[in-house]
């Protein structure tokens, strides 16, 4: 059984996800070292408002995580707010906990008031197109080429 919530609620599992996203994301995050993702990720808040992040948890062990943030990107901060840091550990994948992920954190982004959420993503733009995203631009983000997609959220 899969349990979804609140980082802050588990905060022994801050450090594990602060390297599991270190070592996915380091080279288009390079301004941000396992330390300072640790202490980010404690100033999130423990319920449904940005920031937060949910995780994922199978028997009392960490399976992954999504993130509600103002901004993930440097170069789109007039964009807002945006899913981030979805993550599932290679031992849980393809059992649907990447999508109960970002549906918690796209009805989240809703009961904050926002109207589009965005993300952006490397290699998964056919994943979340089949979970409703669309597509808004392709761009080069510190030398990876990545597409920033769009969820409507007045279709909820």
């Amino acid at each position: 059984m899969i349990i979804i919530d609140y980082l802050g609620c588990h905060s022994q599992f801050t450090p594990i996800l602060a390297q599991w996203h270190q070592d996915e994301w380091r080279n288009i995050s390079p301004d941000l070292s396992t330390r300072k993702r640790v202490d980010l990720y404690k100033s999130y808040k423990s319920e449904a408002v940005i920031p937060s992040c949910l995780i994922a948890m199978s028997d009392g062990k960490l399976a992954g995580s999504s993130s509600l943030v103002f901004s993930d990107m440097d170069t789109h901060s007039h964009l807002t707010p945006w899913l981030a840091s979805v993550y599932v550990h290679k031992k849980f994948r393809c059992q649907g906990i990447a999508s109960q992920l970002i549906q918690r954190c796209i009805e989240n982004a809703h009961q904050s008031g926002a109207k589009t959420l965005y993300l952006f993503t490397a290699d998964q733009s056919s994943f979340y197109m089949k979970r409703g995203w669309n597509m808004l631009e392709t761009t080069k983000y510190h030398a990876e080429l990545v597409d920033i997609m769009y969820y409507d959220l007045n279709t909820i």
